[in-house]
């Protein structure tokens, strides 16, 4: 019993810490002196460099979006808006940003009905917290209930016992929803992947190599599936019509 408890422990500071990524780069400040100066190609490099320093948040990629709009190329600042979106996924101003840059794009893909109220609701709740802060709730959760259980054995009170039997249950219920919760962020993150244009054209080819027939060709900012990747390719679907593979050096692959 004490070797699984030690395993579930390990299991869940692996995944809290497994959440974090470096938050601070020098080049943010100067990349955002460069983007009120107009320089919006020297706050690009500024902010790619801290990304790929390993900074990885919302803000960030926001920015970064807005740079490349403001550089009038659609396709990276949709790309960037769309992973800023994958981290903050209730953010108005990323929200706002996106379809306004979508408004702009060529190809245009029917979108869904009206959306359900209660699913919208849902898709708040569940992402009211991020995967990272989930992971903490659940770890502080996990050493709730271990206190609440060592309490609960060296207690001689029936009644406190139940009382403490009594929050247990209800801090493993809230467990398991977030828990849930967590999952499903991390499966939707490894199988829910889009890409976007970048380039300011891409063809979509019958197999993945450069002497396969064209059958369609997706302007910049144009969002869709991607199903898998083949070396320099990317296999991808757009709406019901459209499915083939595109080359990974015209698109960028929302992760």
């Amino acid at each position: 019993m004490k070797l699984k408890v030690f395993i579930f422990f390990a299991m869940m500071v692996a995944l809290a810490t497994g959440c974090f990524a470096i938050d601070h780069c020098n080049g943010i400040e100067s990349g955002v002196v460069y983007y009120n100066e107009g320089e919006f190609d020297r706050a690009i490099d500024e902010w790619r460099t801290c990304e790929d320093y390993g900074v990885k948040n919302s803000d960030l990629y926001y920015n970064l979006g807005n740079a490349y709009f403001r550089s009038g190329k659609l396709g990276f600042a949709i790309y960037y808006y769309k992973t800023a979106l994958r981290l903050d996924p209730n953010n108005d101003d990323i929200i706002h940003n996106l379809k306004y840059a979508q408004a702009m794009t060529r190809d245009k893909v029917e979108e869904d009905g009206e959306e359900n109220p209660l699913l919208s609701d849902l898709f708040k709740a569940h992402h009211a917290l991020s995967l990272r802060t989930q992971m903490w709730v659940l770890l502080g959760i996990f050493w709730a209930i271990a206190l609440l259980a060592i309490a609960r054995r060296i207690s001689r009170s029936g009644r406190a016992k139940n009382v403490l039997i009594g929050a247990m249950f209800a801090l493993s219920s809230v467990f398991c929803i977030i828990a849930m919760s967590a999952g499903y962020k991390v499966f939707v993150a490894e199988t829910d992947i889009e890409g976007v244009v970048t380039a300011k054209d891409a063809d979509v080819t019958s197999a993945p190599n450069n002497k396969s027939q064209t059958l369609n060709t997706l302007s910049e900012g144009t969002t869709f599936e991607v199903l898998s990747e083949q070396g320099g390719f990317a296999e991808i679907r757009l709406g019901e019509k459209i499915r083939g593979f595109v080359k990974t050096s015209d698109v960028g692959i929302v992760k």
